[in-house]
């Protein structure tokens, strides 16, 4: 009798796992415009940056569709504006891409790299750009969006030496 208990207990304790929902789930909420079914699935705790296998996110989904409430609903669960999926893409570029002002301004407001570059180096702008959002475009050139990649400054190699930053290379301080 002992077996067939924790059998049942085991049996039940599984199918629960099961039905247990995940970033999938709040993705697909997200991105079918679902606001109730995305609340219910954030007060369960699911996390809300969760990440689907290609490191797509709910506010990626809902900020490429469109969906403007359930876009400020993440935001207000703690959302987080700078997380990129494997491509480097983030929320504001596929904002920007569907060319919703307020989802723009949401996400710019929250903090969101206005100048951020996705592994093909394309930046916002020029994501922006390419479709021909003008209002979006206007959006972002207001808050110090460009055109240009970000690059590390590099140093000539003989003004390097002569110059070394952050006190590389230089002496030792003197012991007092």
């Amino acid at each position: 009798m002992k077996y067939r208990d924790c059998f049942l207990i085991l049996l039940l304790a599984l199918s629960l796992a099961a039905q247990a929902e995940d970033a999938k789930d709040l993705f697909a909420a997200a991105m079918m415009g679902k606001l109730e079914r995305t609340e219910a699935l954030l007060a369960q705790g699911i996390d809300v940056n969760g990440k689907t296998a290609s490191g797509r996110t709910a506010l990626m989904a809902a900020s490429f569709n469109g969906n403007v409430k359930i876009v400020k609903a993440l935001l207000a669960y703690g959302a987080d504006v700078s997380i990129a999926d494997n491509l480097g893409t983030t929320a504001l570029m596929d904002a920007a891409v569907f060319g919703d002002e307020e989802i723009v301004n949401s996400l710019i407001a929250a903090g969101a790299d206005v100048n951020a570059v996705d592994k093909q180096n394309a930046t916002v702008m020029a994501r922006a750009k390419k479709i021909g959002h003008e209002k979006v475009i206007k959006i972002l050139e207001k808050a110090g969006a460009t055109d240009e990649k970000k690059e590390e400054e590099q140093t000539p190699i003989e003004d390097a030496k002569a110059a070394p930053k952050d006190g590389a290379g230089a002496k030792p301080a003197e012991k007092k």
